[in-house]
């Protein structure tokens, strides 16, 4: 037990220090959760060897994940992201779907890969809970930019997520899976439409008492509602996480634009300072380096992966041309393809399972520490760049150039693709 206490006093000191480290000049456009990453490998026993990774910390980290979601969901609002964004972000993702598919195909035909249906859903992931709190950090949340930014982020998490639990369905139980998951979204939503005819200004103020009270019943009923999701979503088969999305809106649904708002800012105490920290030091003290180090194709596998990451969410950027400026596109692919927490549910998940290789896992998860870590820094200072009207940098050049060729290029493709498909059929 002692040792448990030692480890999370650890892991929380890392969480003290990294906002601190933040304030830095040299730190100051660092997202504070690539810091918290950087920090978790450090004093993991990939370097320094001063927290394990034990039961304790395993449970709070995944806690951490679902709580992660969980503010993903009740931050969704989709009146203030407008149906343009989603819409877009709906067919950029489809995109960068198509062109994982053709990747990961390859890869497989190589036999780089055995589960090419969980890699090709894993590459166009985008990091929805990760992404609010940079982009808020940056001052780009309420910006047409940073609208755009998650209305693909929603797509590129909700859509995988539903997917990755039919893919992970064990063999021949594909169907019986979609069946469930197609049950527990309709469960979802009809709770959701359910609640909103809850919604009054009488339910309003005893929320707001009660969160007066020093029971804190709102934020009790919060967590039950919760556990309660993830639960049902265990029991149907589904990803955690999508159940905690779920308790998020439905939390949402009840209070946000109403005087009892503030319960969300009582459960967002909660998990940016507890929970959602420990996911991320922990996700770095458990990131393997001398076992991907070690493995004669690990880092070629991070770097492919790496670049894969960004190059399918370079694809659909044509579709965004009409609605962002030139400058924005680079920033706005680098930061669609940064991920990090669905790589790991169904990295792991899948090598457990043994439909993926334990290489490929390690070198996926890296490469999304990677994503997290330096995309959005190169995104906002890009931003910050274009905002100032600094004239772009050479990093700024050579990736705008190569998103314009990398989309001109997926364009020809499908161009190509739709021209030969009445002959085909």
């Amino acid at each position: 037990m002692t040792a448990e206490f030692q480890g999370l006093f650890l892991i929380l000191s890392i969480a003290v220090l990294a906002p601190l480290a933040n304030r830095l000049p040299a730190l100051a456009h660092v997202p504070i959760v690539a810091i918290e990453l950087v920090l978790g490998v450090i004093a993991g026993p990939s370097v320094l060897g001063l927290v394990v990774n034990d039961s304790t910390i395993d449970f709070l980290g995944r806690f951490g994940l679902v709580f992660l979601f969980f503010q993903a969901g009740f931050e969704f609002k989709m009146k203030d992201l407008g149906p343009g964004p989603l819409r877009l972000g709906f067919l950029a993702w489809l995109i960068s779907l198509a062109a994982s598919v053709v990747f990961v195909g390859a890869l497989w035909a190589l036999g780089l890969v055995k589960a090419p249906a969980l890699v090709a859903l894993v590459l166009p992931t985008t990091a929805f809970g990760v992404l609010l709190p940079i982009l808020r950090q940056g001052g780009e949340l309420n910006t047409d930019f940073g609208r755009h930014v998650m209305g693909a982020a929603a797509v590129g998490e909700l859509c995988p997520l539903i997917f990755a639990s039919i893919a992970l369905a064990q063999e021949k139980h594909h169907l019986h899976q979609t069946v469930l998951s197609a049950l527990f979204l309709l469960i979802a939503v009809a709770s959701v439409f359910l609640l909103a005819t809850l919604r009054s200004e009488r339910l309003s103020a005893i929320i707001l008492r009660w969160l007066g009270d020093s029971e804190l019943l709102p934020v009790r009923v919060s967590l039950v509602m919760l556990l309660g999701f993830v639960s049902l979503a265990g029991v149907m088969g589904m990803e955690a996480v999508v159940g905690a999305y779920a308790a998020g809106m439905a939390v949402a649904t009840l209070v946000d634009g109403t005087r009892a708002q503030a319960l969300e800012s009582r459960l967002k105490t909660i998990g940016a300072g507890f929970f959602v920290p420990i996911f991320f030091i922990a996700s770095g003290v458990e990131f393997d380096v001398s076992a991907l180090l070690s493995s004669p194709g690990g880092v070629p596998r991070l770097l492919l992966f790496c670049l894969a990451f960004a190059v399918i969410r370079m694809a659909p950027l044509a579709l965004y041309r009409g609605v962002l400026g030139e400058r924005d596109l680079p920033p706005f692919a680098l930061l669609s393809a940064t991920t990090l927490p669905l790589v790991v549910a169904i990295s792991y998940l899948g090598a457990r399972s043994g439909q993926m290789s334990a290489e490929n896992a390690s070198a996926l998860v890296g490469a999304a520490l990677v994503t997290v870590t330096l995309f959005p820094t190169l995104a906002l200072s890009a931003r910050s760049a274009a905002r100032a009207s600094r004239p772009p940098d050479s990093i700024e050049t050579a990736l705008g150039r190569c998103s314009d060729a990398i989309a001109t290029r997926v364009n020809d493709l499908l161009a190509a693709a739709m021209r030969n498909l009445p002959a085909r059929w």
